[in-house]
């Protein structure tokens, strides 16, 4: 793998717009294909691993030579049966809206709820089981925001003009989708405006989607006596029995308000209008599996009014991504055989140790930190456990029944087996081998209370990662996501969790105070930036991954620079240009208007773009590699740079 100079775009000034210098080349000649809402290296390397899962599957789907192969292939099979999806028509959710039909009160909805959770159709509110943020040990459930059927709560509280349009062509979508299942009638229209009314009671009670990174405002215990008191007419502890979570003592409880405002929502709620909205939300959670009617019309708004997609994916890629959201580590078993060799994952590990070691010198040279604070940080790196490629020991898919004649009933017995096995935690020790996403993903993640870093073997793959390429690509490529992830364990929400994955304050209050004083300058950074139009970056929503993106690229930098001293240049181009050029190829993309605008509302990251300048803002270390002058348009003065890790 090498660096691309037609990638490039000579003509810009690396000291002006270093994300145009590096990526120029490639955004002029990579537009945004039909099909998508976004075009960039991430979904370059998803395409081509979509073309070994297909081919995998299709083998499968063939000639299968497993029963789990057998799985496999007959839900791939039964997705790409159009035939057969027309004519089975509504009957997997046939026995949910019936349901939904008998409701004759509101309060009648908590015995109605658990048969549509247990399915993963999560009106009102939803559920989780995560390891326990007090006792990393064992499992925990909670109760959580959702049932909004727009973007997010700001979406039903903007008083901007866009987002007018978009409540009003949402209750034309939600009015097509309940006269496509023959609910409403001539009152669909009526039915779809109150539901946007009573989906607006139900925004106004949800957190923001900043203040869902607040654990302060996250972890809400609750035993069983208090959760009765919470919301006395919706009987949650008998909710949970019903749901299949009898085992669960304490819950936690992610926003509060929520459930003791409900009760309020439901009783001053036609129940006509609640039948509308859980029918409505069924619908939508399945509209994919559905005949074309529902499927289409889910395209129109949720394609193309929120992710700017001209067209829909062929259906081949959407099956495949259903399958992957089903049975997603089965599929990778295949994939991880034919991708990911040995040598690839011994490469990556060695990155990680290099990284780690950089963070710990880090920890050590930061003159901010006292010695109190120091020693259990150095604590938690060190605990800090690694996932790389694959699971040591993938899961069994013993008792799912999946076959050719249905698919929607395949993806619904996919989701009611996966929702048995995450209830069926809750009276079991966290599994720490578990894996939260099918290692054919093209991400990584941090996770606090596990404290481990897990990177699938779907983002192994060039440009982000490349066995047989040199320090330079690497360190550039996949060593920052390496050190991305790392640095999540000391974000403005990670370092708040401990070795052990606790919760719990270890840092001092000076230490804290230098800390927050350092995140809030980089917050006020980010504010500055616009995404398009009059629309800013959100520098709180986005804190914790720009400090792990300005962490990134430090420490893989200085890692790299251990790793490559005395290197020779590459095609004129220092070992240091080399890593920077390869960091800012990692996030070139071309993004429609439609989805900028949904990603600024709701996404934890910043614009792509802003990845790179953002970071390299304050780097003396890019500085340097370019020979850039002190009052470099991009580069921020240097009292006021800044530096967190």
């Amino acid at each position: 793998m090498s660096l691309n100079a037609r990638d490039r775009d000579p003509t810009v000034d690396p000291g002006t717009d270093f994300y145009r210098f590096a990526n120029g080349g490639w955004l002029d000649t990579n537009p945004i294909p039909a099909g998508y809402g976004s075009w960039g290296s991430f979904e370059e390397i998803s395409t081509r691993n979509e073309l070994v899962l297909g081919d995998i599957l299709e083998r499968a789907a063939d000639a299968p030579e497993s029963d789990l192969e057998r799985m496999l292939g007959d839900h791939f099979a039964s997705g790409l049966d159009l035939g057969a999806i027309e004519s089975a028509g509504i009957d997997a959710i046939r026995p949910f809206l019936d349901a939904i039909a008998s409701l004759g009160a509101s309060t009648e909805l908590m015995e109605l709820l658990p048969l549509l959770h247990r399915s993963g159709f999560f009106g009102f509110f939803g559920w989780d089981v995560t390891p326990d943020h007090d006792d990393a040990s064992r499992n925990l459930l909670w109760l959580a925001q959702a049932g909004l059927g727009l973007p997010d709560r700001d979406s039903y509280t903007s008083t901007s003009a866009a987002g007018e349009a978009l409540r009003a062509a949402y209750v034309d979508h939600v009015a097509a989708q309940l006269r496509n299942v023959g609910s409403g009638g001539t009152d669909a229209d009526r039915l779809a405006a109150d539901v946007l009314v009573l989906e607006t009671r139900l925004a106004e009670l949800h957190f923001t989607a900043e203040q869902r990174r607040d654990p302060d405002l996250n972890l809400n215990r609750h035993d069983r006596d208090q959760l009765a008191s919470l919301a006395p007419a919706l009987d949650l502890p008998s909710y949970l029995d019903a749901l299949g979570a009898g085992a669960a003592s304490t819950v936690n409880v992610q926003n509060p308000a929520l459930f003791a405002g409900l009760t309020d929502v439901l009783t001053t709620t036609d129940v006509g209008t609640i039948r509308a909205y859980l029918t409505f939300h069924v619908v939508m959670t399945l509209a994919d599996a559905l005949p074309t009617a529902f499927d289409d019309e889910s395209f129109s708004f949720y394609g193309r009014r929120i992710r700017g997609q001209q067209e829909q994916h062929q259906r081949t890629k959407r099956v495949i991504d259903a399958v992957t959201a089903d049975m997603g580590e089965a599929l990778s078993q295949r994939f991880v055989a034919e991708t990911f060799p040995p040598s690839a994952k011994v490469r990556a590990e060695r990155m990680v140790e290099a990284i780690i070691d950089e963070m710990r010198r880090s920890i050590d040279s930061r003159t901010w930190m006292g010695e109190e604070t120091r020693a259990l940080g150095h604590a938690k790196l060190d605990a800090i456990g690694v996932k790389i490629g694959y699971p040591d020991r993938w899961r069994s898919w013993e008792g799912l029944l999946v076959d050719r004649t249905t698919y929607a009933a395949n993806r619904l017995r996919a989701t009611e087996f996966e929702i048995t096995r995450q209830l069926d935690k809750l009276d079991r020790p966290v599994d720490r081998t578990e894996w939260e996403m099918p290692p054919h993903a093209v991400n990584a993640y941090y996770h606090p209370t596990r404290n481990e870093i897990v990177f699938p073997a779907g983002i192994l793959q060039p440009p982000m990662f490349d066995a047989g390429a040199d320090d330079a690509v690497n360190f550039g490529g996949i060593g920052t996501v390496i050190a991305h992830e790392i640095t999540h364990g000391f974000d403005d929400q990670g370092r708040r969790f401990d070795a052990d994955g606790a919760f719990r304050d270890w840092w001092t209050a000076d230490d804290q105070a230098h800390f927050t004083e350092l995140a809030d300058r980089l917050a006020a950074q980010f504010d500055g930036y616009t995404v398009i139009d009059d629309i800013h970056v959100n520098g709180r929503l986005t804190l914790g991954e720009n400090i792990a993106d300005l962490g990134g690229v430090s420490l893989a930098q200085r890692a790299h620079a251990r790793v490559s001293a005395g290197a020779p240049p590459v095609d004129g181009l220092t070992p240091a240009q080399r890593f920077f050029i390869a960091n800012a190829t990692l996030w070139r993309a071309n993004l429609s208007d439609e989805y900028q605008r949904t990603l600024a509302q709701v996404d934890p990251h910043s614009p792509r773009r802003l990845r790179v300048l953002g970071p390299l803002a304050n780097l003396t270390s890019f500085q340097e590699a370019f020979a850039l002058p002190d009052d470099a348009p991009m580069l921020r003065p240097t009292d006021e740079r800044i530096e967190i890790w």
